[in-house]
């Protein structure tokens, strides 16, 4: 289980980006990243940068050292606490929601694990066209080749024919 340890010295809300370089294990212990391709910079949208300026002036934890979402003791939240007291209850609202106006929810929402949030935002880079390269830099990966293996199938092609078509008239006249 991985906690949050992001602290406020980790985000430039200026440059608008966070900076990855420590992770918490399940016994609250902070070290740097499981790999060197984990140390990582990726820039922050810039409703995302007013928000968190909004949580820093209402925070009572706002020091360069703090974590920027602790618990209520200014500890780590961990992964399963999160799941419990957040994740799983979001499900449950949704399913109630769906159950009472089905006119406006027509359809259940299916239920999926906090890692996919990790799949959904590397899709949605890719789905903005953010090149390759960029995109394992901001999911941490060790290598492109990992980037590619797990999500490859995502990226826009050109018409393949046409490449091909090229390759041909380039060697062929």
């Amino acid at each position: 289980m991985i906690r949050d340890g992001l602290r406020w010295h980790h985000l430039d809300l200026t440059k608008g980006e966070a900076k990855v370089e420590t992770r918490v294990d399940a016994y609250g212990e902070e070290d740097v990243t499981k790999t060197a391709a984990g140390m990582r910079t990726i820039p922050l949208s810039q409703p995302l940068v007013l928000m968190l300026k909004e949580w820093k002036l209402r925070t009572k934890r706002k020091k360069d050292d703090d974590l920027v979402f602790p618990s209520k003791r200014g500890w780590y939240v961990s992964h399963d606490n999160m799941v419990k007291r957040k994740f799983s209850p979001l499900f449950a609202e949704i399913a109630k929601r769906h159950k009472g106006n089905l006119a406006e929810y027509p359809e259940a929402p299916k239920r999926f694990n906090w890692h996919a949030l990790r799949h959904f935002a590397i899709s949605c880079w890719i789905e903005a066209d953010l090149k390759p390269k960029t995109v394992q830099t901001f999911a941490g990966h060790s290598s492109l080749q990992v980037t590619m293996d797990r999500y490859g199938h995502l990226f826009k092609s050109d018409d393949h024919k046409k490449a091909m078509d090229m390759i041909a008239a380039d060697m062929f006249g």
